[in-house]
């Protein structure tokens, strides 16, 4: 399912989901829209640093350092709570039951920097992001291919 992240933690392996009914229950528990909650979360990381951060860390590679510079101070803003209620609220389609504490548990055991990348592949994954999720496979199997050039049909000289 589009948006679906696995991880491994705690010895178990879980199922990360930001569709629409986490959103929503996001939007219930901040009385703020979506997006603007996941804004929160980093307040002083533009989406220009914030998608050239999750392309290099996701390709394995080093960001540019001014990049770098700047996500590393944006990161004195972060928002531990709200990164644990989007990951919350992303873990009760498949794991019902789970509790913040289980949450705080899971952050814990994967260390900030892996949270961090769990949490943004399922941000990026969850809005369709073109690029591919861990399993090679289309983030949003479902999306519209590319539409092809129109073609002039080819001419017979006949009328």
């Amino acid at each position: 399912m589009r948006g679906s992240i696995h991880f491994e933690a705690l010895g178990k392996s879980f199922t990360l989901f930001l569709g629409n009914a986490a959103q929503c229950a996001v939007e219930e528990q901040f009385d703020r829209g979506y997006f603007a909650v996941v804004a929160d979360a980093i307040p002083n990381l533009s989406p220009e640093d914030a998608y050239a951060m999750s392309v290099a860390m996701s390709n394995g590679a080093i960001p540019p350092a001014p990049v770098a510079a700047r996500a590393m101070e944006a990161m004195r803003g972060v928002r531990q709570s709200t990164l644990r209620a989007l990951a919350y609220h992303g873990l009760l389609k498949h794991h019902p039951g789970t509790t913040l504490a289980d949450v705080s548990d899971i952050i814990d055991d994967l260390g900030d920097d892996a949270f961090g990348d769990v949490m943004g592949r399922a941000l990026r994954s969850a809005q369709g992001d073109p690029s591919k999720e861990e399993d090679g496979e289309d983030a949003a199997p479902g999306k519209l291919e590319k539409p092809k050039p129109i073609r002039k049909p080819k001419r017979t000289g006949r009328a």
